[in-house]
């Protein structure tokens, strides 16, 4: 009889997890960090650097404030509530950067942008409140080999749902004019996240199996070097995200670097969003047979393979061919962030325990050091030494993270 329920609530959370997964990628689309929200910013005359200090808000922040709430976190049994929250401030903030638009026309462009990115700070903070209560939820409630295919599922059914909404916002992109067209964007992502909670509502959640230590924050902070220096598996998961995560923030940089190089229009903006989104959905079909026949690590391992190469890809069709071909670097892109979205999450749930997994997910944002810094420095580095020298050397350092991930043992935990 226990077996029966448990049976049935892993499958009441399974298909709650995808109701999220789904509705989140549609909101995802309306404020893409890769394309709309450094659009945005050079739309309203910001600079190279103000696109860095956005990703790093975006991409960065929510990495290194993960450690000090896993402090918090760590020994609390139930973490529904605590992800509801962080959910509902995301829409507040996505709401509030639609509503600064509506009032954009008694606003400067400067106080437009300073205020988007603290709005984005505020979303990304409260993203990595709930990133730790999501990965223990998700953790304890579907183990084994449905892991797997959940982590498979969700990316392709979101990636279904990201190309939906790419053709909804390639259309108003044509309709609509800034601002009416991020404002759009931004009252529909606030919607969509909305309803994307409701899943959450209906999770069977059993209680985390915690262990008491009543370590205080500062003890927590201290007990980190320990920790990686012993765990050699987590050792190497952190130095491998960051040797990719160097790739990874460089992407916005790719709408830099043709805005340098040619005129990009909005049309144009919208084709590589839908492209990206294309190549999310194909790479799927090869990600899932990677999986079956080598789990996470492989996928891991080919997904570095392609995010090294996106830089000089980048290069030698900025440099060498009309702006409109770029579209097929958006097309691996797509394959790359695909692939890192399964293989990511899977790797930190097969390395990670019930009883750990709260403090490791604060422990690798913590530590995910290339992801919160290195966007800041890209546009320094860019205006003093060129993009060819700083992509090809991020290519370098990306593809370097196939000697540790080799390094893994990857073994299923509940």
């Amino acid at each position: 009889m226990e077996k029966v329920i448990r049976q049935s609530n892993e499958k009441r959370n399974y298909w709650a997890f995808i109701w999220h997964a789904i509705w989140l990628a549609l909101a995802k689309t309306f404020a893409d960090v890769n394309t709309v929200l450094p659009a945005l910013i050079l739309t309203v005359g910001g600079t190279q650097f103000d696109v860095g200090l956005l990703t790093s808000i975006m991409i960065g922040i929510p990495l290194i404030a993960r450690l000090i709430f896993a402090g918090y976190l760590k020994e609390r049994k139930l973490k529904r509530g605590y992800l509801l929250l962080g959910i509902y401030l995301r829409v507040v903030s996505l709401a509030a950067v639609a509503f600064t638009l509506f009032e954009q026309k008694n606003l400067s462009g400067s106080f437009i942008i300073y205020l988007v990115l603290s709005l984005m700070f505020i979303f990304s903070l409260s993203g990595a409140f709930g990133t730790i209560s999501y990965q223990d939820i998700l953790g304890k409630s579907i183990v084994g080999q449905i892991r797997k295919k959940f982590l498979v599922a969700r990316q392709f059914l979101g990636s279904i749902g990201v190309l939906i909404s790419a053709v909804i916002a390639r259309q108003l992109l044509h309709k609509y004019d800034y601002p009416e067209n991020y404002m759009i964007f931004f009252i529909t992502a606030a919607a969509f996240l909305f309803i994307a909670a409701f899943g959450f509502w209906l999770i069977k959640e059993k209680p985390t199996k915690v262990e008491k230590d009543n370590k205080s924050l500062i003890a927590v902070f201290k007990s980190v070097p320990s920790i990686v220096r012993k765990d050699n598996n987590m050792r190497n998961f952190i130095i491998l995200s960051n040797l990719i995560g160097f790739s990874l923030v460089l992407i916005p940089f790719f709408i830099v670097l043709l805005k340098d190089k040619a005129h990009i229009n909005k049309i144009l903006i919208g084709n590589f969003l839908l492209l990206q989104i294309i190549g999310m959905i194909t790479s799927n079909y090869v990600w899932n047979k990677i999986v079956k026949k080598t789990g996470f690590k492989g996928v891991m391992k080919y997904t570095v393979v392609t995010f090294s190469l996106l830089p000089p890809l980048a290069l030698i069709f900025a440099y060498n061919f009309p702006v409109e071909l770029f579209m097929l670097v958006f097309l691996l892109i797509g394959a790359a962030i695909s692939g890192y979205k399964i293989a990511v999450p899977g790797i930190f749930l097969e390395i990670t325990t019930e009883s750990n997994r709260a403090l490791y997910s604060g422990i690798y944002g913590a530590l995910n050091i290339t992801i919160s810094v290195f966007p800041l420095l890209i546009g320094i580095l860019v205006t003093s030494m060129g993009y060819i020298s700083i992509f090809l050397a991020v290519s370098i350092f990306s593809l370097t993270a196939l000697l540790f991930t080799s390094k893994l043992d990857c073994r299923i935990h509940p």
